[in-house]
C-alpha cells in the first residue's frame, strides 16, 4: 500500500503498487518523522506487525519501536541491521537515504541461514564436548603417523596432560609402542588392504612412561572426495583391567584350584586337539584312587582334600613335558602323554604311578594307604576320538579296580562289554527293589560253648531274572556308586523285622546300615515306622555299622547312636581291625557289641598279634558290657581257641551258610524248634536255649 498525493496519476499509482506487491522482500519507506508512507504486504508478514496497522500513514515508533531506535535509520549512507522478530524468525534490514529524511527499507527473510548457523555451531559445541570428554582416546593423525589432534583422554593414557604436550612429544609412526611389533605390522597390514581397523588388541608402551599396557584399537582412512587418504582417524581404549581379568580366568579355568594342575577343561582341549589335528598319536591313564571316599567319609574333606595335593605332588614328579597331568574331578585324575610309546614303556609308567601312590602318607596322626587303580588306553590304535578313547581308558581302570585294586590295566576291546555288563547292572538295580527281586538270607549268630541260636544276621540276595542268584559283592559296590544303597539299606531294615516279627521272640537280627544310609536324616523316622508297624521289639533288631560311619563325624554319630538305643535298638560295630579301629571307641560309644573281623580269627594261629587283639577285645568287652562277636569261624579249632580266650558268640561256616528265609521257618515248623540244623561239619545248632 503506498500513500500517494490525489494529483498523482491514477495509472502510475496502480502499476507502482502492483510492482511493489510482487517484490520477495519488503519494503517501507520513512519519513524524518518516522511516518510510514510506503509498505508492501510482505514487509508487513516479515515484520509480523498486526493487521490492523496495514493503514498508511502510520507512525513505525507506535508499530514497532525497536525498528524505530535501529542505528541504521540514522545513519544517511545506509546500513544493514539483523533483527529477531519471534523466537525462530530473523530478519536482515538494508535501509537507504532517498533525501529529505526519508529512508527505504529493504526486509530480507534470513530465518533459514540463521537456524543453519545455529545448528552447525550447536553441532560443532556437542562434536568438541564428545571429543574433549569421551573416555576413550581420539585422535587424528597424518599418514606418516605425526599427530595432528587429540583428546585429553588419548594424552592421557600416554602419560601426558593434554593435548599440545602430547602432540608436542610424538613424532612419526607409532610401530616402536607396540611391545610386540608384528602387532604394528598387522595394523598396517588392515589399513593398507581394508582401509581400517576394528578393535585390534595389542599390548603398548605408554609413551611418556613406558609402562606396558594393553589397548583396544579401531582407526580408518578420511577421505577427499576422490577417495584418496588424507588423514587416519581413530580411538584407542585402555583394555589392560580386561585382558588381565581374562588371563586370570583363563589360568582359573585351565588350572585345579586346589592341586595346581591343568583342570579337567585344560585336559579335554588337549586330548580333542590331538584326536583331530592328525597327530600320530597320543596315550592316556585314567587314574582313580583306591579307598579315597573311604577315607574322605572318615576323616572328612579337609583331611580328603590335604591327600589329594600330596597325590597330586607325587604324580607331579613323574609326568615330564610335554605331557600332561590333569585332575577331572574328584579323585580321579588322568595323564596324557602326546606319543605312542611301546607297550613296555607304557606298562613302566603305569607301574611307577601305582608304586608312588601305593606308598602312606602321614596325616594328622593317621597312616593312609590308598593306592590306585590305572587304566590305559591309545589313540588311534584303540579309538578314533578323544570321547572313546577316554571312555576306554575309564574301562580299563575300572577293571583294573575289580581285579583287586591298587594295579593297572591296558584296554582290552572285551572289557568293553564287561563295563557295559556294569552299567546295564546298575540300570536294572534300579528297578529290582519294585519288582521284587531282592530277598534277604540269613547266617546264623550262635553261642559257641552250647550251639544255640541267638540270631541271625540278614544278608542280601538278589534274585536277578536273568543272571540268577547274586550276591552283595557283584551289586552293592554298584549300588554305593549310584547312589542306592539308603534306598537298599531301608528295605533290608524293613523285609528283616517284618520277617522276624514272626519267628521265636528270642532270635535277634542284624541289619548292616551303610555310611549313606546312616547320614541320612529319616533313619530314626525309618526305624520308628517300621518297628510300629511290624510289631517287631525293638531289643530284637541290631543294626551293624562300620567305624567308617564314626570316623566321618564323630560328635554327630555319637548323638545319632544314643537316639537309635533310646527306639531300645542295639548297635553293634561291625568288622572291627580292619581300618583305623581304635580300643578306645568301645569306651566311648556305646555298642551293644562289636564283631572281631574274619582276618583277625584266621590268622590267629599263625599270628600271635592277631590272638593279642582278640583277647583285648574280649576283655574290654566283658568289662563294659558290651558283647562280642567273632566273625568268619570255620574250623573247630578256632572255636576251641576263641572259646579259651573268653569270645562265646560265633558267626561262620562252621555253624553254617546264609540261606533263604524260608529255610528257617521250614525248620522251625517241622523240627518244632527242638531239633539241630544240618551244618557244616556237624555242628551243633539249637534254635532254644
Amino acid at each position: 500500500m503506498i500513500f500517494i498525493p490525489k494529483d498523482f496519476e491514477e495509472a502510475a499509482l496502480h502499476n507502482l503498487e502492483a510492482t511493489l506487491e510482487a517484490l520477495h522482500h519488503g519494503i517501507m519507506m520513512i519519513n524524518a518523522s518516522g511516518e510510514v508512507h510506503v509498505c508492501n504486504a510482505t514487509a508487513f508478514t516479515l515484520l509480523n506487525l498486526p493487521a490492523d496497522f496495514f493503514k498508511l500513514p502510520f507512525n513505525i515508533a507506535d508499530v514497532m519501536p525497536q525498528l524505530a531506535n535501529l542505528e541504521i535509520l540514522q545513519n544517511e549512507d545506509g546500513s544493514v541491521a539483523e533483527l529477531q522478530i519471534l523466537q525462530h524468525k530473523f530478519i536482515k534490514i538494508h535501509a537507504k537515504s532517498i533525501g529529505f529524511g526519508n529512508i527505504v527499507l529493504t526486509i530480507e527473510d534470513i530465518s533459514h541461514e540463521r537456524t543453519g548457523q545455529s545448528a552447525q555451531k550447536r553441532a560443532e559445541m556437542e562434536y568438541r564436548s564428545l571429543f574433549e570428554n569421551a573416555v576413550c582416546g581420539i585422535y587424528r593423525d597424518e599418514l606418516d603417523g605425526t599427530p595432528v589432534r587429540c583428546n585429553t583422554a588419548l594424552a592421557t593414557l600416554n602419560g601426558y596432560d593434554t593435548e599440545m604436550q602430547y602432540i608436542g612429544a610424538v613424532t612419526g609412526a607409532h610401530g616402536s609402542w607396540y611391545v610386540e611389533p608384528d602387532r604394528f605390522l598387522e595394523f598396517k597390514r588392515l589399513m593398507a588392504t581394508e582401509g581400517r581397523v576394528r578393535d585390534l588388541v595389542s599390548e603398548v608402551y605408554r609413551h611418556r612412561t613406558r609402562e606396558r599396557i594393553w589397548i583396544t584399537e579401531n582407526a580408518w582412512y578420511v577421505r577427499d572426495t576422490e577417495g584418496n587418504p588424507l588423514f587416519v582417524e581413530g580411538t584407542i581404549q585402555d583394555a589392560t583391567e580386561r585382558i588381565t581379568t581374562l588371563t586370570v580366568t583363563e589360568r582359573q579355568a585351565n588350572i585345579d584350584t586346589l592341586t595346581g594342575v591343568a583342570s579337567r577343561f585344560r585336559f579335554l582341549r588337549c586330548l580333542d586337539d590331538m584326536t583331530k589335528t592328525g597327530s600320530p598319536g597320543c596315550t592316556l591313564y585314567s587314574i582313580d584312587f583306591d579307598r579315597f571316599k573311604e577315607i574322605n567319609d572318615m576323616l572328612g574333606h579337609a583331611t580328603g582334600d590335604v591327600v589329594l595335593k600330596l597325590l597330586a605332588k607325587r604324580l607331579q614328579s613323574i609326568v615330564k613335558e610335554p605331557d600332561l597331568l590333569a585332575r577331572l574331578g574328584g579323585d580321579e585324575f588322568a595323564i596324557l602323554q602326546s606319543n605312542l610309546s611301546p607297550q613296555s614303556n607304557v606298562e613302566a609308567l603305569a607301574k611307577t604311578i601305582v608304586d608312588a601312590l601305593r606308598e602312606p602318607l602321614r596325616i594328622n596322626g593317621h597312616d593312609l594307604s590308598l593306592g590306585a587303580s590305572v587304566g590305559i588306553s591309545m589313540y588311534p590304535n584303540q579309538a578314533s576320538d578323544a570321547e572313546e578313547l577316554l571312555g576306554n581308558a575309564d574301562f580299563a581302570m575300572y577293571q583294573a579296580k575289580a581285579a583287586g585294586r591298587n594295579g593297572y590295566r591296558i584296554f582290552d576291546f572285551e572289557l568293553r562289554s564287561n563295563i557295559q555288563y556294569r552299567k546295564e547292572l546298575e540300570q536294572e538295580l534300579r528297578l529290582a527293589i519294585a519288582d521284587e527281586q531282592l530277598e534277604l538270607y540269613y547266617q546264623p549268630i550262635v553261642e559257641g560253648g552250647t550251639g544255640i541260636v541267638e540270631g541271625y544276621e540278614a544278608l542280601m540276595r538278589w534274585n536277578h531274572p536273568r543272571r540268577g542268584l547274586l550276591p552283595p559283592s557283584q551289586f552293592i559296590p554298584i549300588a554305593e556308586d549310584a547312589g542306592l544303597m539308603t534306598e537298599l539299606g531301608n528295605w533290608a531294615i524293613t523285609r528283616a523285622c517284618q520277617q522276624m516279627a514272626v519267628l521265636p521272640s528270642h532270635i535277634k537280627v542284624a541289619v548292616n546300615v551303610s555310611p549313606s544310609q546312616f547320614r541320612s536324616a529319616s533313619i530314626l523316622v525309618k526305624l520308628r515306622r517300621v518297628l510300629e508297624e511290624t510289631g517287631l521289639d525293638p531289643k530284637r533288631l541290631i543294626l551293624e555299622i562300620t567305624e567308617n560311619v564314626i570316623l566321618s563325624n564323630e560328635l554327630i554319630a555319637e548323638k545319632l547312636l544314643g537316639k537309635i538305643q533310646e527306639l531300645g535298638v542295639g548297635v553293634a560295630l561291625d568288622d572291627f581291625g580292619t581300618g583305623f579301629s581304635s580300643l578306645s571307641y568301645l569306651q566311648r560309644f556305646a555298642f551293644n557289641k562289636v564283631k572281631i573281623d574274619r582276618s583277625f580269627v584266621a590268622g590267629m594261629r599263625e599270628l600271635p598279634a592277631n590272638l593279642a587283639v582278640i583277647r583285648a577285645v574280649v576283655s574290654i568287652g566283658r568289662d563294659l558290657g558290651i558283647g562280642v562277636v567273632a566273625e568268619g569261624v570255620e574250623t573247630q579249632q578256632q572255636v576251641d581257641a576263641l572259646l579259651r580266650e573268653g569270645c562265646k558268640t560265633m558267626q561262620g561256616y562252621f555253624y553254617g551258610k546264609p540261606s533263604p528265609y524260608s529255610n528257617i521257618v521250614s525248620d522251625i515248623a517241622v523240627e518244632k524248634l527242638s531239633q539241630a540244623l544240618p551244618v557244616p561239619q556237624k555242628a551243633q545248632i539249637r534254635l532254644l536255649r
